[in-house]
């Protein structure tokens, strides 16, 4: 009589998941300082847009709401609360993203300043 054995399911590693982090540069360009902040400013620029549009399109549709048959008005997307809170998340975004480009201009000068010498 045979007996067939399934080996045990391995362990899966710790760091085993789905997901797959993403980049939009070429993995050559992982280290590369200047390439990570376009890619992050880019990113944080496009999140920053999507946070103003929703928030624009639900003060858009109140507004129109305000002027409509009950029978013709949409539903915002966020409450005026909501709108405030995800404006003001846009606006901090921004200002970050600001400060550090700041920083990094503050330091690519000083060091070219070094270099050129």
């Amino acid at each position: 009589m045979s007996t067939r054995h399934t080996p045990a399911p391995a362990k899966l590693p710790k760091a085993a998941a789905f997901h797959v982090p993403f980049s939009h540069l070429d993995h050559r360009l992982k280290d590369d300082q200047d390439a990570q902040f376009a890619a992050i400013t880019m990113d944080i620029a496009r999140g920053i847009g999507v946070c103003l549009e929703i928030a624009s399109n639900s003060d858009l549709a109140r507004e129109m709401n305000a002027d409509a048959d009950p029978a013709d008005e949409d539903l915002p997307v966020l409450g005026p609360v909501d709108t405030y809170i995800l404006t003001r998340f846009a606006i901090s975004a921004a200002r970050l993203l600001a400060d550090q480009a700041e920083d990094r201009i503050t330091w690519m000068n000083e060091y070219c300043v070094k270099e050129a010498k």
